[in-house]
């Protein structure tokens, strides 16, 4: 069986399974892979001068989500008949928050008019299903924090969770455009001046594949997510490479084991890493994302929820 490596760190290895992976083929099909620039640090959080590193901007990533939005993104899959298709997906922001490092950045990024009015459209709690018919956006009065995780008692500068049922959400780039009226710096933040704190998470939704079967593992829905951030990122600055946001955790929707977790692939492994993963940062968060307990609740006979849903009940 192919083993799963998982890098904390940076995200998941893409390479080195024996067999064809479709897990794995997607994941690398949905990694945001983006130009990468050097600027000036902000100041430490001891105030010292920092040094330079490398970023890239929101608006880029926005970009990179822009013909996704549109059109789908496709990725090969291996079916157990031996035939192997191309299904496409449609992302959807499921979740965002972003925290800053220092005073500067926000400070800086300020434009005509007043961008800092909460705006609340309501307020979503953790059902555990997509009953409520509004999503919650938040913008908190520019939280700024002396360290990225542990003192976070002012909350992120921005937040949204998307709380309406997938039929009812606008694609990604659409969103995100509506959103960024509300509060400009959206576009303009790079990742150097978000804290390691700041996340992501992609909703993507089966819309077709090609050519046409009736597996039912094709209506599988996903949830990835990326760190925001490259404070910590240690690449050197004179490399020629871009940045890549490879998947810090993961979700699965009505999946079952022959497509998407097959026993020779090495993916059941990686799943149940990446969902565990998932599960630590909303914690270390103190996060209830509506999303990730919906696909918990809904999937708790398959492996790689099955953990964590026994570590739920011994908790009750």
């Amino acid at each position: 069986m192919g083993s799963a490596i998982v890098d904390s760190g940076s995200g998941i290895k893409l390479e080195g399974t024996p067999s064809p992976s479709n897990l794995r083929s997607f994941l690398h099909s949905v990694t945001p892979t983006l130009e990468a620039y050097t600027v000036a640090k902000p100041n430490d959080y001891s105030g010292k001068s920092a040094n330079l590193g490398r970023c890239f901007y929101l608006v880029d990533l926005w970009n990179f989500f822009y013909p996704l939005s549109e059109c789908g993104v496709s990725t090969p899959v291996h079916l157990p008949s031996g035939e192997e298709i191309n299904q496409y997906f449609v992302p959807y922001l499921s979740a965002i928050q972003l925290y800053t490092v220092s005073h500067f950045t926000l400070h800086n990024k300020m434009m005509a008019g007043n961008l800092f009015d909460a705006n609340n459209y309501g307020c979503c709690n953790a059902a555990d299903n997509w009953s409520c018919q509004y999503a919650t956006a938040a913008l908190a009065s520019w939280g700024i924090s002396d360290s990225p995780r542990s003192k976070r008692s002012e909350g992120p500068c921005f937040e949204y969770f998307e709380c309406d049922s997938p039929y009812e959400r606008m694609p990604l780039a659409d969103k995100v455009y509506e959103l960024y009226h509300n509060f400009p710096p959206l576009s303009s933040l790079n990742s150097i001046e978000l804290s390691p704190a700041s996340w992501m998470s992609v909703f993507w939704y089966p819309i077709g594949h090609v050519p046409r079967t009736n597996n039912k593992d094709l209506t599988t829905c996903f949830l990835t997510y990326h760190s925001l951030s490259t404070q910590e990122d240690s690449t050197p600055l004179y490399s020629k490479d871009r940045l890549t946001l490879p998947p810090i955790g993961l979700a699965t929707h009505k999946t079952d084991g022959d497509v998407w977790t097959s026993a020779d692939s090495g993916d059941q492994e990686l799943a149940t890493s990446l969902v565990g993963a998932a599960d630590s940062w909303l914690k270390r968060l103190d996060v209830q994302h509506h999303d990730f307990n919906y696909f918990l609740n809904s999937n708790r006979s398959l492996i790689h929820y099955q953990s964590l849903t026994k570590a739920s009940s011994s908790a009750i």
